[in-house]
């Protein structure tokens, strides 16, 4: 059985999806953090009105409309101004759902050969040098798990060493 909360977490990701926002750029037009926003789609935060009104009104309808399965999303035209303009923006942008075409070990390998990281670094060094793209569409986690494969183990060793909780990293000579 479908709860409210998760009824109303599908719409609030279907609207995302239809005008293709990254998670970002939805929380930036509705005054939300990013990791707020995306702890509601996720369903890790809690869904209440004022959060989801705030959501409703970047797409510049009421929130009773906005969760209402039976009202038609509004055309691109209709939005407000700020997210008109990013809607559009995306508007030809392609979308993947599974996120596989970011070819993340070519990047990260690019990156390693580029000489721009200092000796030791860690997988947000990494993630801080991909395109902006592809940070939008992923964690430092998946950094981490992309650089633990063996694709990497004759290039990349663990020092042993942390900063803070991650691990520190240095190429193999």
């Amino acid at each position: 059985m479908i709860t409210e909360n998760n009824r109303i977490r599908a719409i609030i990701k279907k609207y995302r999806e239809q005008y293709k926002f990254t998670q970002k750029e939805i929380a930036q037009l509705s005054g939300l953090t990013q990791s707020a926003y995306s702890a509601i789609e996720i369903a890790k935060g809690n869904i209440d009105f004022d959060r989801a009104n705030c959501i409703a009104q970047a797409y510049g309808i009421k929130l009773w409309d906005f969760i209402n399965p039976n009202k038609t999303m509004p055309e691109i035209k209709d939005l407000p101004n700020a997210t008109r303009i990013i809607a559009l923006l995306n508007k030809d942008k392609i979308i993947s759902n599974a996120k596989t075409d970011l070819n993340l070990p070519e990047r990260i390998m690019t990156i390693l050969n580029s000489n721009k990281l200092s000796e030791q670094f860690t997988s947000s060094d990494i993630w801080k040098m991909l395109p902006i793209e592809v940070r939008d569409s992923i964690k430092t986690t998946r950094v981490t798990d992309t650089i633990s494969r063996d694709a990497f183990k004759d290039i990349i060793a663990f020092t042993g060493q942390k900063r803070g909780r991650e691990k520190i990293y240095q190429k193999i000579k």
